[in-house]
Formats: structure tokens, C-alpha cells, sequence
């Protein structure tokens, strides 16, 4: 694994110097070189790495473990400048893979929010839920990008389905090693970001957003997901109105109420 990371670490750094070569009116069209990133945990410990790969960029990190996309559109929301040019959007591992249209409707806003300025969106790797796996969620990804120029999606998710030993023995977190090989790979989405490059797209192969089924351990693969109070809400909610779905064939008026009736309950967004 040394030899990838040393890779990676290559191509960044003759990135950077193609960054420092070109005019600013080559860079990023809006904003002031700034780069904006918001995450969860594996933000976290991605972050750390940032600055160094990325000398003279200017970062603002607003990671918290455990948030789920609605929870970092707020982180968002706090921390968005108009000097940013670049925003890193690495969320959707603690969604429920049974409704990738949460982080759809999150990335829409943060995109309706920036304006031409350019995303950095990983792809994701994370736990099965009641058997629903991630290529949901990485579709979303996938068309996101396809459909926003310039858009960069740092392949996470096949990263660690060819390396498995970058995971913690939780199947979730990159480990230290990790960690490394993760910034690098957001790093060279953002530098892409800088210099103007074409969308780049993840790779199509079956590994993106699969689990590590040929090479996690059972007990790994059959961890509890994590879980925020936000996010068993919207499960409740989506599970109910599913229910109210199957009302609305037997009785309209009686199932549209009760539909109307439980909106009022949803948190504003």
C-alpha cells in the first residue's frame, strides 16, 4: 500500500505545481481561491491531511462526526463564504442506503447555493441496511456530477473495495494509512477544481459502492449502521408514508388527510 499512496501523493504534487503556474483567471470562475470542506467522521480524520497537500490553499473544515447530509448542509450553511471557490461535500455515509434521495435533495441545495463555483463529492462506502447497499447512493453521486461541469468525485468507495486494509476492522473508518490515501484522492479533486478540469466522473466498475463482501469479516459486515436521531426520523417517516400510500388506493380523502396530518409533524428545511 505504500507504493499507492506514494503514487497518489506524486500526481498531487505535480497537480499543485500546475496550479501555482497558472493565472488566477485560469483558476476556479467564482470566489477567491478559498476551499470549503464539510463532512462527518471520515472528514475527520481525513482533514488532518489537507493543508499539507495543498500548500498556500486557503481550508475551512466543519466536520462532526456522526451527521448525515442534512446535518452537514447546516454545517453548509454555517460556514459558506463567497470567497470559496470550492466546495467539498463528503457526506451521505450515515444516510440510510434505502433512501439515497436524501443526499440528492442535500447535494441540489448546496449546488442551487453556489452557483458555478466547483463541488468535490466522494463517493461512499458504508454499511448495508436491511439490504439496501450503497450504489444508490453512489448513482446519486454519479448523476450529480454528469449533470454539474466541472465537478470532481474522488472514488472512495473503489479505493477501498481494491484495498480493504485501509479500513479500520469497523468495515467504516479509514485507518491511519487510510486517512492519507483518502485526502490525497479529495486533494486531487479539489486541485482539478482549481485548475479548471473537466468533470471527473467515478469509476464504473461493480466495486463502487459495493460492500467488501469477499473480504470483510462477517462480524464487520454485520455491524449495527450508524444511527442519528435525524436520521431514524426520516426512516420513521418514510416508512409511514409508505403505508399512507397503500391507504390512498383504498380510501383518497381519508389517506390524503392523514398524509397532510403527519407533514406537519417534519422538521422545516
Amino acid at each position: 500500500m505504500r507504493t499507492l499512496r506514494s503514487s497518489l501523493g506524486v500526481v498531487v504534487a505535480l497537480a499543485l505545481l500546475c496550479v501555482l503556474a497558472l493565472s488566477p483567471a485560469a483558476r476556479a470562475a467564482e470566489g477567491s481561491g478559498g476551499v470549503l470542506v464539510v463532512g462527518d467522521s471520515l472528514e475527520e480524520l481525513t482533514s488532518p491531511h489537507l493543508e499539507a497537500l495543498l500548500p498556500g490553499v486557503p481550508l475551512t473544515v466543519n466536520a462532526v462526526g456522526g451527521s448525515n447530509t442534512y446535518e452537514i448542509f447546516d454545517l453548509f450553511q454555517e460556514s459558506y463564504s463567497p470567497s470559496d471557490s470550492v466546495i467539498v461535500f463528503d457526506g451521505g455515509t450515515n444516510d440510510n442506503p434505502a433512501y439515497p434521495q436524501i443526499l440528492a435533495e442535500n447535494l441540489q441545495k448546496v449546488a442551487a447555493t453556489v452557483g458555478n463555483r466547483c463541488m468535490v463529492v466522494p463517493t461512499i462506502h458504508g454499511y448495508t441496511v436491511n439490504g439496501y447497499n450503497n450504489r444508490g447512493k453512489n448513482r446519486v453521486v454519479h448523476e450529480f456530477a454528469a449533470s454539474r461541469p466541472g465537478t470532481q468525485t474522488p472514488d472512495w468507495a473503489t479505493t477501498v473495495n481494491q484495498h480493504p486494509s485501509l479500513l479500520e476492522p469497523d468495515n467504516l473508518h479509514p485507518n491511519s494509512e487510510g486517512s492519507e490515501v483518502r485526502a490525497q484522492l479529495i486533494a486531487e479533486g479539489i486541485t482539478a477544481c482549481l485548475t479548471g478540469a473537466p468533470t471527473g466522473l467515478p469509476s464504473p466498475v461493480a466495486g463502487a459502492g459495493e460492500e467488501l463482501e469477499a473480504t470483510a469479516s462477517a462480524a464487520a459486515s454485520e455491524a449495527e449502521p450508524p444511527q442519528t436521531p435525524h436520521l431514524q426520523l426520516v426512516d420513521r417517516v418514510a416508512n409511514r408514508r409508505l403505508q399512507l400510500i397503500k391507504e390512498l388506493a383504498g380510501g383518497f380523502a381519508r389517506g390524503a388527510a392523514t398524509f397532510a396530518a403527519l407533514s406537519q409533524l417534519l422538521p422545516t428545511r
